[in-house]
């Protein structure tokens, strides 16, 4: 029951997250001076926005309500920054973005670690190893993702390399994200020591499998 009603409001969150986002974009259309890119990535968020919903209907797998939040979060501030040009007008703006989604991107990390640790018997991480892997992993996400905005800055004439500061900023931001979900984690298992992602995600049957937790229940 208590399930039923987390996903019907992680639901609702997305629905409401993909309407704003969905309205702004149509209000910069008609009313604002906006160029193709900050239109499209509007409606791309605003698409976006209804990922874990789907996900969840489908019967692929349902997030936590809080990642929920936090992904939905992370997406509308990338989509509003852009149709109100708030990564423009606000010097801080992009660092506080480029920090929630790295915290988003960090929960993935340690999630997929998870299953890692969990199904594979050659490979156990502990709390130490999986906060040290998000941490890294997060370092080397960054460095990928600089480079992917430049390439597209390079091929679409886009401006999102401001400078080589913007650019160091951004990898801080990324860094302290991750080291914030790596503080987390260690939290968190400290408090639940046997924490599965399969039964947490109720993932699809043949995720499950994969996932090697029908092995285990073996």
């Amino acid at each position: 029951m208590e399930g039923s009603r987390k996903g019907a409001a992680s639901d609702v969150i997305c629905i409401i997250a993909f309407a704003v986002l969905l309205l702004m974009t149509v209000r910069s259309y008609f009313f604002e001076n906006r160029l193709e890119y900050q239109l499209n990535t509007g409606l791309f968020t605003a698409l976006f926005c209804l990922v874990p919903m789907i996900f969840r209907r489908a019967n692929i797998m349902t997030l936590p309500l809080v990642f929920v939040i936090m992904i939905e979060t992370a997406i509308f501030l990338h989509g509003y920054g852009v149709l109100f040009m708030q990564y423009d007008d606000l010097i801080w703006y992009d660092t506080v973005t480029h920090t929630v989604s790295s915290v988003v991107v960090g929960l993935c990390v340690f999630y997929a670690l998870m299953v890692v640790d969990g199904h594979d018997r050659k490979v156990k991480l502990g709390k130490r190893g999986l906060s040290l892997f998000i941490v890294l992993g997060m370092l080397a996400l960054s460095v990928y993702w600089e480079v992917f905005e430049l390439v597209v800055d390079i091929l679409t004439g886009t401006n999102m390399q401001y400078s080589p500061f913007d650019t160091m900023r951004d990898m801080l931001s990324n860094t302290f994200g991750g080291i914030l979900v790596a503080v987390y984690v260690r939290w968190f298992l400290g408090r639940h020591p046997d924490y599965d992602v399969a039964e947490e995600f109720r993932l699809h049957p043949k995720l499950t499998k994969f996932a090697g937790h029908a092995h285990r229940a073996e």
